[in-house]
């Protein structure tokens, strides 16, 4: 596959100049003129590395090169910085904001060459690391039964997916009984059975995509077994792999786990950008809450990389949320109430409220957790035009501050 290189600069004699140099050394060549049209079009180019040049007008090279570092697709592309400005300054401050290397015009071709060699030699070195930093994880996990784990994962799933109009993977890791296919009314071609016999050096991506279920809200499944005996066979090593391919592949992982510290759970866990730790308001819930909180503590997870959701899975006389952070000595981060009835019918039918009823309380709410925990790179700089679901949270925002 031809190498992209993405060139940016105001001059259109130096787009040419450099455009022709790299053409001439086999390399494929997208140009944009200034930095908005570089940061609506790159996701569509997914360049292999990028040439800006510094002196732009409304946005400099250091401001594109700023950003560029802050949106996931872009965070680890190499970019090399062009200026006529050759000092010391300049050069320290090409660095800072991100950018790999830094010429100084008028530059040697064959040098600029060299230096788009080594870039891209560390980047293919490099490339496992570098792709599993980009999807961000969330793992949903309880040591108790009945709580909404898996409700709480599909619907958020959901959410993220309408609110950025790009697929995203579900994983479902509860692999004796895990339920997200059913939940999505989802026929169950392919699981992680198919994984199952195959060695995790020889797992890709091209294996992960074939056994991928494709829901009509861009959510992308990795759905349990079948079978029981088809779990038996899967290891941590082939979990933790294909997570990683997951994260190289989609903006966001969520991962429903199952109500146990196997060496499974354990590999999702180490993984995790977020830990979605769920507990209903009783006493057995806070309990089983209380003792993964130890686990997590003796594992050597932060504090910041756990959240509390105390969803309430029954109507009334639950333990009070004051009480329960005093006995876990642990913020809780959302309390969702109680709609049992709505969630028992979404299931029977394959219907999630997120995806089914968007707009009605249920729905919403989802949709709403759902946007606060994006990446902050996505809200100050959404796709446009802009989805339907987030046009309806911005919408829902919009109205609680009016009634303020």
């Amino acid at each position: 596959m031809t190498t992209k290189i993405l060139v940016v600069d105001d001059n259109e004699m130096n787009l040419r100049m450099v455009s022709a140099i790299l053409k001439r050394a086999g390399y494929q060549v997208f140009t944009a003129s200034n930095g908005k049209e570089t940061l609506e079009n790159i996701a569509n180019i997914a360049p292999d590395l990028a040439i800006l040049d510094v002196m732009m007008p409304d946005m400099d090279g250091y401001e594109l090169c700023r950003r560029l570092r802050h949106r996931s697709d872009t965070a680890d592309l190499p970019i090399i910085m062009l200026t006529a400005l050759s000092e010391l300054d300049e050069r320290l401050k090409a660095f800072e904001v991100g950018a790999d290397d830094f010429m100084a015009k008028p530059f040697d071709p064959p040098e600029l060459l060299a230096r788009i060699k080594v870039l891209l030699r560390r980047a293919a070195q490099t490339a496992p690391s570098a792709r599993s930093a980009n999807g961000e994880m969330t793992v949903f996990f309880s040591l108790r039964g009945g709580v909404g784990v898996s409700t709480l994962a599909t619907n958020i799933a959901i959410g993220l997916a309408q609110i950025w109009g790009e697929p995203l993977a579900l994983v479902d890791l509860s692999l004796i009984n895990g339920i997200s296919a059913l939940m999505l009314d989802l026929p169950l071609r392919n699981s992680w059975g198919d994984i199952a016999n195959i060695k995790s050096e020889e797992i890709d991506e091209e294996v992960v995509e074939k056994v991928l279920l494709k829901h009509e809200s861009g959510l992308r499944v990795l759905a349990a077994p079948g079978h029981p005996e088809e779990a038996e066979l899967l290891n941590a090593e082939q979990v933790s792999h294909v997570l990683d391919i997951l994260r190289g592949k989609f903006p966001y992982i969520l991962v429903d786990l199952p109500h146990n510290f196997d060496e499974i759970t354990l590999a999702a866990l180490d993984k995790a950008d977020r830990i979605a730790l769920i507990l209903s308001p009783e006493l057995a819930a806070v309990r089983a809450a209380s003792t993964a909180l130890n686990v997590f503590r003796q594992l050597g997870y932060p504090e910041e990389k756990i959240e509390l959701l105390m969803n309430w899975t029954f109507r009334s006389k639950g333990l009070p949320r004051a009480e329960i952070e005093k006995t876990l000595k642990h913020k809780i981060s959302l309390v969702l109430p109680y709609a049992g009835e709505a969630l028992v019918v979404a299931l029977t039918l394959g219907k999630p409220p997120a995806f089914a009823n968007p707009e009605g309380a249920i729905g919403a709410l989802f949709e709403d957790i759902a946007y606060f925990w994006s990446k902050e790179e996505q809200k100050s700089n959404p796709p446009q035009p802009y989805p339907e679901g987030y046009v309806r949270v911005r919408k829902r925002a919009r109205a609680k501050q009016k009634r303020k």
